[in-house]
């Protein structure tokens, strides 16, 4: 099953022009997304609470929830989880900005197959601690990378981490891309983010 490629969001960003007129970062928003990994498929809702002005430092709430479902390999898969944390960012002038974020994350996998045994539950929940950067690359373009560990109890520590773009349409309006990858697999997010 081919996965998604990773470099694929930063396309768009790499061919944009420069953040001239690019609006400072604004981190109150709520967004509605398709996933998918394969033949498994779903969606959820992501958001975030600023608590900070738009282009400083400061603190940030942030929470995403996603459920998918499908066939991999014979067998049936759900995969269902959320993240609720609090981040911080460091502003690097008005439009880009380095994060940290420290998250309860909640990760459950079911697959129901052929083999032994029939129902097999890889279900994890733990702290996640991340670092990226996020930036406007013009006045339409935003890109995001954030890496980190996540502490998945008898599953150990994974590696987690988000690339991605947001594109707006309109001035509160845009269209989102992202690729979620963990040592479980890679999500692709397709979503409609609303600024406020």
């Amino acid at each position: 099953m081919p996965k998604p490629c990773v470099l694929a969001p930063l396309v768009l960003a790499l061919l944009a022009p420069s953040a001239v007129l690019a609006e400072p970062l604004k981190y109150d928003f709520i967004e509605g997304f398709a996933a998918g990994d394969g033949d498994v498929l779903g969606g959820g809702l992501r958001g975030s609470l600023d608590f900070a002005e738009a282009g400083g430092s400061g603190f940030y709430l942030h929470g995403n929830v996603i459920d998918a479902s499908g066939e991999d390999n014979d067998s049936d898969v759900s995969r269902r989880g959320f993240d609720l944390g609090v981040g911080y960012r460091h502003a690097i002038g008005d439009f880009w900005a380095v994060e940290g974020e420290l998250t309860f994350r909640d990760d459950d996998i079911k697959r129901r197959g052929l083999g032994s045994p029939a129902v097999f539950e890889d279900d994890a929940s733990g702290a996640r601690l991340s670092v990226g950067i996020r930036g406007s690359v013009s006045e339409r373009v935003e890109i995001r990378a954030i890496a980190g560990a996540f502490d998945a109890g008898d599953r150990g520590r994974e590696l987690v981490g988000e690339v991605g773009a947001h594109v707006l349409v309109s001035q509160n309006v845009g269209i989102t891309t992202d690729v979620l990858f963990d040592d479980v697999g890679e999500v692709l997010r397709i979503g409609v983010r609303v600024r406020f």
